[in-house]
């Protein structure tokens, strides 16, 4: 099955949940904006939109979020899953009419998430005590109207939602591996050091700690947002 990967930013690769998609079958087709002018044409069973560091709604600056959202509507109108991830998850959120905006507080390092009662799907509930997964946002939004909110915690209460039966985001980032987070710790050692004097020792070893459950939440999410794709007609 062929899914479309949008990766707004060259440092925001979908990392082991692409793996975790290549291993039960998918074939990934990734957009990347700085280096494309438009995504990959083909027929695409699933849109996934990765995170980013601009926000959701500075079209002017990246004007290849208008065309997220455009294939963000494309897909829900054909039916396909779709799965947003940070930056992509407000994507979806702003794609249904909601509000993206800086929070109150910026988000950063592994936190605690509460999977809600309303997350019946089979892959949440699997998780639903001791979860921490890596967070890297300064932006929140508004529910959508017509979303259900699956995951909380007392940081940003917008954690992860379902739109109808196909369409997920996801404010955290589960895709990540080791290398991506270290990666973004050492483009911004400067920043931390001055805002944030030790996060990133504190990451390394959130890393250590947290990673296992993370990866193991990544195949587990792979594996249900797979199954809702049809399987292709047989003769």
């Amino acid at each position: 099955m062929k899914i479309l990967v949008v990766q707004s930013s060259i440092r925001d690769p979908i990392g082991v949940l692409g793996e975790h998609l290549a291993r039960m079958g998918a074939k990934l087709y990734t957009w990347l904006p700085e280096q494309q002018p438009a995504p990959p044409s083909g027929d695409y069973a699933g849109l996934i939109l990765l995170g980013g560091h601009m926000n959701a709604h500075e079209d002017e600056q990246f004007p290849h979020l208008r065309q997220a959202v455009a294939l963000i509507h494309q897909f829900q109108q054909a039916g396909k899953p779709i799965m947003g991830i940070c930056l992509g998850a407000q994507l979806v959120a702003r794609a249904f009419g909601s509000r993206v905006a800086p929070h109150t507080r910026p988000e950063l390092g592994f936190s605690g998430l509460e999977v809600l009662p309303a997350a019946t799907e089979p892959w949440l509930q699997a998780f639903s005590e001791g979860l921490h997964i890596m967070q890297w946002h300064f932006d929140t939004f508004d529910l959508p109207s017509n979303a259900t909110l699956l995951m909380t915690n007392p940081i940003c209460k917008h954690q992860a939602y379902r739109i109808g039966s196909n369409i997920y985001g996801f404010q955290f980032h589960f895709e990540v591996m080791p290398e991506i987070v270290l990666d973004w710790l050492a483009a911004k050692r400067d920043w931390i050091a001055t805002h944030y004097p030790g996060l990133d020792d504190k990451i390394e070893r959130q890393l250590d700690q947290y990673f296992p459950q993370s990866d193991a939440f990544a195949a587990q999410v792979a594996k249900g947002w797979l199954d809702l794709i049809p399987a292709p007609a047989t003769v």
